[in-house]
């Protein structure tokens, strides 16, 4: 009898709690004015190294990733002078073409990966290079051990490349994107099949007015001003109005007040390594946790970077090699190495769960991840946030259909995805 007494009580507190997720991709980072896509970072490898070039005494140069030998002139200075590379100025495309109109002077090796990078880049003005990484370790056009030192070395280029704009560019006036965090639920938001979920969670807030309250109060102190003052010092009187209110009225003819529908805890699942969504995030109470799933900046072995689909066919393929320079970089093996996957999961565990997204494509490099989230049995809604591009559209359905590709499930896909009429722009500092 005493077990039955037990869980019972557990089962209460458990569904005492609605929590949320939110998951920061790079087009948050993006929103903000920060050129953190792979195509600016190659830009900026292209700047240091003719830089670098500049300041080079001997006639090689080699950084792991292309090797630049001097052909003719007496120094690389005249060589870049007469060559026209003395000017960081110009785009990398511009560059590269004036690199190989100019082999009599200097010769270009790439090592095979990058070099593949390169190509894309030239060829179509973007890259991406984790998913190319990917590709390039199925087909093994590159040794895994040689393709891993490669992507090391890039790795610790773009460290110290976002390490750089971090610091160059300061994010103020943050209110507008933390009260997005903070916002209270919406009941259009939940899925249907969550419905029941979602009325148990007011039903068990409505009877526990001391910690309701408690939760309000640490909101409060936050400055959130979705909170009407009168609501929140007469709380108890407000509630035994709305549950009379209530009694009356049809399920789709009233709206519950905000001060019950404020998330319990807040996960900043954040897929980037840069810091400009915490800066947004409250810094107080352990109701807010700020998750660096990929490492960050200030913690350099901590930051993964890699692939991440299991899901996909040829994994298989990398899992029957009998050979762990294959693994090496696979996202869900090096989540092992750092607690910050285990504490997702027990967020998750411990109360049903809406999910923002803001910024992330939710693309296949991070499929396992994403999957998890999304398909487990708390997660009652996937908000995504979209932005708008220069020619006026947005890219909500792009985000939609590469979240389909992580649900084996679309009929659940369908229910938990909310509809493009109650989604938003991922939001900015300093906007309305």
């Amino acid at each position: 009898m005493r077990e039955t007494v037990d869980f019972i009580n557990l089962n209460f507190v458990f569904m005492l709690e609605l929590n949320r997720i939110i998951i920061i991709g790079n087009g948050f980072d993006l929103a903000q004015g920060l050129k953190t896509r792979y195509e600016h970072f190659i830009n900026w490898y292209w700047d240091k190294k003719i830089i670098e070039l500049q300041n080079e005494t001997g006639d090689t140069v080699d950084d792991g990733l292309c090797k630049f030998r001097l052909l003719d002139f007496n120094s690389w200075k005249n060589t870049l002078i007469n060559s026209r590379l003395n000017d960081t100025r110009f785009k990398t495309k511009e560059l590269l073409d004036i690199f190989h109109n100019n082999r009599e002077h200097i010769e270009i090796k790439y090592q095979k990966f990058f070099g593949s990078l390169i190509k894309q880049y030239e060829d179509k003005g973007w890259v991406d290079i984790e998913n190319m990484y990917y590709k390039s370790l199925t087909s093994q056009e590159v040794a895994p051990e040689e393709l891993n030192k490669e992507l090391n070395i890039i790795k610790e280029k773009l460290i110290e490349y976002l390490k750089e704009i971090q610091c160059k560019n300061i994010i103020e006036n943050t209110a507008n994107i933390t009260a997005k965090y903070l916002e209270p639920f919406k009941k259009e938001d939940i899925a249907v099949s969550s419905y029941e979920t979602f009325k148990k969670f007011l039903s068990n807030r409505l009877r526990d007015t001391i910690k309701m309250n408690e939760l309000v109060d640490c909101y409060k102190k936050l400055g959130y001003y979705y909170f009407n003052i009168n609501h929140v010092n007469n709380y108890s009187t407000q509630l035994d109005n709305y549950l009379a209110q209530r009694s009356n009225c049809q399920e789709t003819e009233y709206e519950y007040p905000n001060e019950l529908l404020i998330p319990n805890r807040i996960m900043l699942l954040n897929f980037n390594y840069t810091n400009y969504a915490d800066i947004c995030f409250p810094k107080v109470s352990n109701k807010f946790i700020v998750n660096h799933i990929h490492g960050s900046l200030d913690r350099l072995n901590s930051v993964i970077f890699g692939y991440g689909d299991e899901q996909d066919e040829t994994f298989k393929v990398l899992q029957k090699r009998d050979d762990n320079e294959s693994l090496k970089n696979i996202k869900s093996i090096k989540y092992l190495e750092f607690p910050n996957y285990k504490e997702l999961l027990a967020f998750m565990e411990s109360a049903p769960y809406q999910i923002y997204i803001m910024g992330h494509s939710c693309g296949k490099s991070d499929g396992t991840m994403l999957n998890t989230l999304f398909e487990h049995k708390n997660c009652i809604s996937i908000k995504p946030f979209y932005y708008i591009k220069d020619d006026g559209t947005d890219n909500y359905m792009e985000i939609i259909q590469n979240i389909s590709r992580n649900f084996t499930d679309m009929k659940l896909m369908r229910d938990k995805v909310v509809n493009k009429t109650h989604c938003n722009c991922v939001p900015k500092v300093n906007s309305e």
